[in-house]
């Protein structure tokens, strides 16, 4: 999800942007001529307010830009509340779906009694059409029940879900009956892309969607961004989002093993699995392997950004004195 919030200060500008992703937070503040930017791995233990106030105060935001981001977030508040209001219309819907199906099953069952009893009393071949009718009753009240709890009863959740693949499904069909041309593009082409890809998709929806088994980007997805389809395959980690050329294809499933293998040491460690003082924060793979969260030594050294865990597999700039 994304959202932006600006305020104007005399002749200055602020603009602050917010991206949530399933696995990270994307902020881009601006003030002037000031520009800061973070990519934030979230876990399970803090709030994404937790995340912010620590920014917040880092880059002196504005208390006006504070409070409409705040304000925003707290609004999920009223989701929650919606979400109560649904599963309550949930349970009368099912009260009453039972009430009629009980209702049906019953007179189904009593009809296919009382017309073999008829047959039985006309053929005086009791109690075998007696038993035929309410065994037939059983059935047919039971298919009719199994339709009406079927139809009436899906979950708030698996309605938006059924929603949301019908519309992705709708997108699909739509994309595969256009003929595109084959184009070239640079990997910049392709990060721009995928970013507005995945600001477009339904909430929930997350652009894991775009990678193939083989971690190739699925361009069928993207070619009405890109008005056409590359001449190259590239590749992405379902993990960080970093995308790759053909030539480094075999880095994201690395990235993404050993970014799992991170995520599950910090949070049972409680801290980041590299040398102290280490200035490249460079992933120690013997302390994953010794601890069993990592099977093997990668080949490429890869390094914990500032980002809250996030691992990338560009060397950082060594900081220097007084930054």
């Amino acid at each position: 999800m994304k959202a932006e919030f600006k305020k104007k200060h005399h002749n200055t500008e602020e603009r602050f942007l917010l991206q949530r992703e399933q696995r990270w937070i994307y902020i881009r503040y601006t003030r002037g001529d000031i520009e800061k930017g973070a990519y934030i791995l979230r876990n399970e233990s803090n709030s994404v307010n937790d995340y912010l106030t620590q920014f917040f105060n880092d880059n002196h935001v504005s208390q006006e830009i504070r409070m409409e981001v705040t304000n925003y977030l707290n609004s999920g508040e009223e989701n929650v509340q919606k979400s109560l209001q649904e599963f309550i219309n949930y349970l009368l819907t099912t009260f009453s779906v039972i009430i009629m199906a009980g209702i049906s099953l019953g007179l189904i069952i009593f009809g296919g009694y009382k017309g073999g009893s008829r047959l039985d009393e006309t053929l005086n071949l009791y109690p075998t059409f007696t038993i035929i009718g309410v065994l037939g009753g059983l059935v047919i009240g039971g298919g009719i029940c199994y339709l009406m709890f079927y139809k009436y009863l899906k979950s708030p959740d698996e309605k938006d879900k059924e929603s949301k693949s019908t519309q992705l499904n709708q997108n699909n069909k739509k994309e595969e009956t256009t003929e595109w041309l084959i184009i070239d593009v640079t990997l910049e082409d392709v990060v721009k892309a995928v970013r507005s890809f995945s600001e477009r998709l339904p909430k929930g929806v997350y652009r894991t969607i775009l990678v193939n088994d083989d971690y190739s980007i699925d361009f069928k997805q993207l070619a009405y961004i890109l008005k056409g389809i590359p001449s190259k395959p590239f590749y992405m980690s379902k993990e960080t989002y970093d995308i790759f050329e053909e030539k480094n294809k075999d880095i994201p499933p690395i990235i993404d093993t050993v970014q799992k293998a991170v995520d599950r040491y910090v949070k049972e460690q409680k801290k980041y699995p590299m040398l102290p003082y280490d200035p490249l924060r460079r992933v120690n793979y013997y302390l994953l392997i010794q601890e069993h969260y990592l099977e093997k030594k990668p080949d490429i050294e890869l390094y914990i950004t500032d980002y809250d865990g996030l691992i990338s597999h560009e060397k950082p700039k060594r900081k220097q004195a007084g930054d």
